[in-house]
């Protein structure tokens, strides 16, 4: 079965994961690389053992910290990275010029590349970052089928791809996972994917559960990120989704009371009570993040209150 590639190897999947592209230090406003290196040992620590990266996060830089957080545990841990968006360095000290290359040669070259970045003899989990539409998807799977006999990553998947794609693309090759945002925002594309890739014994991994830090309840209507910050570009955090928004963020606080959590371990415990996922990777800067984050494990919503917040559009 496709996903014992990883239990044959030894490697777990936890029901949580943490997101590692902060220590890439860029798209997330402030950061602390010392607090985030911290929490990278705290959930190892805590019994996470899933870890995501990609190589275009920091320009390569996330790999190498993740690396070296771990330390000897990176050897434990089931770190998933990507490859498929290039980028070009600017002299000039903007925002490096990236693009979409999947390509058998590429595909390689990178994974060469993250192997040393990491510094692991396998990648356990090895993704296609993006669609390519200049690449047969054929052509990159059959390369990293290549791989995997080769022994230099154990399994293989597909992050950010449509769903009719999906359901393709597992019929004929060991597609291992599949990656997609999910959340209370964004909650279609896994949603409808999940009876495929439960029958296909294909692992479900969702990233962004807290919506980029809108579902923690820190952020009002009038929020401001600069432009070091992702989400002043995007559409969850715009003034027009704020009654939507507002809705969600009510009914959390009123769950959160019910259960005695905060807000986040409510959005959380969401996503973990779905029934879409099989591990849930949240992102985190500090080691307080990781336990409030923790802390979503170990209890459930009723039913009816995963029912209604789903109902709240």
């Amino acid at each position: 079965m496709k996903n014992n590639f990883l239990k044959n190897a030894g490697f777990e999947v936890t029901s949580l994961g943490l997101g590692c592209e902060p220590l890439g230090g860029t798209d997330w406003g402030h950061i602390d690389l010392n607090e985030v290196r911290s929490a990278v040992g705290r959930a190892f620590d805590l019994g996470i053992r899933v870890f995501d990266t990609a190589d275009v996060y920091g320009l390569g830089r996330s790999e190498i910290e993740l690396s070296k957080a771990l330390g000897v545990n990176r050897h434990k841990a089931t770190v998933i990275t990507k490859f498929g968006v290039r980028w070009e360095q600017n002299g000039n000290k903007k925002r490096a010029l990236t693009y979409k290359d999947a390509s058998p040669a590429y595909l390689m070259q990178a994974a060469e590349n993250s192997l040393r970045r990491l510094d692991i003899d396998t990648i356990p989990v090895y993704l296609v970052h993006w669609p390519d539409q200049s690449t047969l998807i054929d052509d990159t799977l059959d390369a990293l089928e290549r791989l995997r006999v080769q022994g230099k990553i154990i399994s293989y998947g597909l992050s950010n791809f449509d769903n009719k794609s999906v359901e393709s693309l597992v019929k004929n090759y060991n597609v291992s996972a599949v990656t997609l945002p999910y959340n209370l925002v964004e909650r279609e594309k896994l949603k409808l994917l999940s009876n495929v890739l439960e029958s296909s014994d294909i692992l479900s991994f969702s990233y962004g559960p807290l919506a980029q830090g809108l579902l923690t309840g820190k952020y009002m209507c009038d929020a401001k990120f600069d432009t070091s910050d992702r989400r002043h570009r995007l559409p969850h955090f715009s003034s027009q989704m704020w009654v939507r928004n507002k809705n969600l963020l009510d009914f959390l606080e009123i769950l959160g009371e019910k259960y005695d959590k905060t807000i986040s371990q409510v959005a959380l415990r969401w996503v973990l009570d779905s029934g879409s996922v099989d591990c849930v990777i949240v992102g985190a800067k500090s080691c307080k993040q990781i336990e409030e984050n923790y802390s979503a494990l170990g209890w459930r919503l009723s039913k009816e209150d995963v029912s209604k917040l789903s109902m709240i559009k």
